[in-house]
């Protein structure tokens, strides 16, 4: 009878039997989803997009496990709310600012506004095409290739991937399942355009 591996980057379906010490190829470490990067922290290894992270290899050999495998902690947290509040804390304690007058402050920001405007021309964006020619979606859910000049319509995740505990839920439908497999199984939510991946 064949049981399903609880282990990350493993979750195989495997038969006791059969298991061994180089049975299960796995991460032992924590997933990492801290703004937009993603990876492990066993392997140490960082990627941008999803298809990327979902191909990295595991980094650890041992058996299979049925068992819920906790070695590898919670997710890993990031420090951006951390770093907020020592803002917030360093601020309370900082000395008064002189007060400066609205029309100064406009013209600094109108120049600033305009140098950014001069600096993001200089980047040309280029679209990325695949090897078949065709655009790659960068909408969340989807991440499908298209072709641009086929009126295609994109099913995608508008919210944000939420790893709450065990639970895994997107926060534009909140279905929520404990399992990875299905929960990258559940269906879009929401209709629209293609976004295409630019380099």
């Amino acid at each position: 009878m064949e049981t399903k591996c609880k282990r990350n980057g493993c979750k195989k379906a495997y038969n006791e039997n059969e298991n061994n010490d180089k049975a299960c190829r796995h991460h032992p470490g924590k997933p990492i989803f801290s703004d937009l990067k993603k990876g492990w922290t066993c392997c140490n290894k960082i990627v941008y997009d999803w298809d990327e992270f979902m191909k990295i290899e595991p980094c650890a050999v041992g058996k299979h496990t049925n068992v819920e495998v906790t070695e590898g902690g919670e997710f890993y947290q990031s420090k951006t709310v951390e770093n907020a509040q020592k803002g917030i804390d360093n601020f309370a304690n900082s000395a008064p600012q002189p007060v400066r007058k609205i029309d100064d402050y406009n013209k600094e920001e109108a120049e600033k506004k305009k140098l950014l405007e001069q600096q993001q021309a200089k980047v040309q964006k280029q679209i990325f095409v695949t090897p078949a020619g065709k655009y790659k979606c960068t909408n969340k859910g989807c991440l499908k290739e298209y072709d641009p000049n086929e009126n295609t319509e994109c099913f995608y995740h508008p919210g944000e991937p939420c790893f709450h505990d065990l639970k895994k839920f997107w926060t534009c439908c909140k279905v929520e399942k404990y399992d990875w497999d299905e929960f990258m199984k559940i269906p879009t939510c929401a209709k629209g355009s293609h976004t295409p991946k630019v380099v």
